[in-house]
């Protein structure tokens, strides 16, 4: 599955140095344009790039596609959860930026030679009875983590399975989630961080080579510093160091050579507690309150820094 699509681009790469000796430099590039590998992000505000102000310019997937020169799509929403992302593919429509026209996700990812999947942490974050989950997970009762996982490996397998079905030929890349907390905190995201990954591992152990699974927690879990202020999400640091994780996977995967992430903008970091709240102090105050419950309160001084004087 996979090699067929290793033979395809070294074919066009080899190809396009044979045109090169006899087609004009202009007619050449738009070609070489046209058979760019399609990357596509599927997922999570961690795909999203919810952690910096200009996610489109700057986020992994971005990084990733500049780097390797893929043609770049990223579907991930703030938010979504693997209900939602498995309902999203089924029905969901987007607008072709080169045409205008509307297309279906189905469309997108049978167009797709490299799809990276991040999905998982809202299925346990964003229920309504988190707080039931929390008290469970620092008393050891686990009933509602094991329940919400077996909803989100079901869940895993019905969307692993209608992106094989539209699109066999694809490299899929699922990304493992990590753990942002320290401290007492540390215990709940650990449970929720080990019964993701542990979903993601059962699948790939029952379809040897359907999927790829890229482990990103080593650029993120005890790297406070490539924390957003939210405690949760990748900064630009962080959005840096996931895409040099992700070039390495492709890149054993054969289907990128490059490792050094390339930055064509850097990335702003976002606080998103800042822009809840009408003042500075109201913002700076709960974002404390958030790096202290979290374990984080190493990136107090940082937020100090940069909200009062950062230039």
């Amino acid at each position: 599955m996979k090699i067929n699509l290793k033979r395809t681009i070294c074919m066009l790469l080899t190809v396009s140095m044979l045109l090169s000796l006899c087609i004009p430099s202009s007619a050449l590039a738009t070609q070489a344009a046209e058979k760019e590998p399609v990357f596509l992000l599927l997922g999570d505000s961690i795909a999203s790039g919810f952690g910096i102000s200009n996610p489109e310019e700057a986020c992994y997937g971005r990084i990733v596609a500049d780097t390797n020169h893929y043609a770049y799509r990223n579907l991930a929403v703030m938010g979504t959860d693997s209900t939602e992302l498995m309902d999203a593919i089924e029905t969901g429509t987007v607008q072709n930026p080169a045409t205008g026209e509307e297309i279906t996700w189905k469309d997108c990812i049978r167009a797709a030679d490299i799809i990276c999947l991040s999905v998982g942490a809202n299925d346990f974050f964003e229920r309504p009875d988190f707080t039931q989950i929390l008290v469970g997970a620092i008393s050891g009762k686990t009933d509602l983590l094991d329940e919400t996982a077996a909803l989100y490996s079901g869940n895993l397998r019905s969307i692993l399975d209608t992106v094989y079905a539209l699109n066999p030929d694809a490299a899929v890349i699922v990304q493992t989630y990590y753990c942002s907390c320290r401290g007492l905190a540390k215990r709940v995201n650990l449970a929720v961080t080990d019964r993701i990954n542990a979903a993601i591992e059962q699948f790939d152990k029952e379809h040897p080579g359907r999927i790829h699974i890229c482990d990103i927690s080593p650029a993120m879990t005890g790297k406070p510093e490539n924390l957003a202020d939210d405690c949760l999400h990748p900064n630009a640091k962080g959005n840096v160091a996931i895409a040099e994780i992700l070039l390495k996977t492709l890149r054993d995967l054969g289907l990128g050579s490059e490792t050094t992430p390339v930055v064509k903008v850097p990335g702003q970091d976002r606080n998103r507690y800042m822009e809840m709240y009408e003042t500075r102090a109201e913002g700076v105050r709960f974002t404390i309150i958030m790096m202290l419950l979290t374990g984080n309160g190493v990136n107090i001084l940082r937020l100090i820094r940069n909200t009062y004087f950062k230039k």
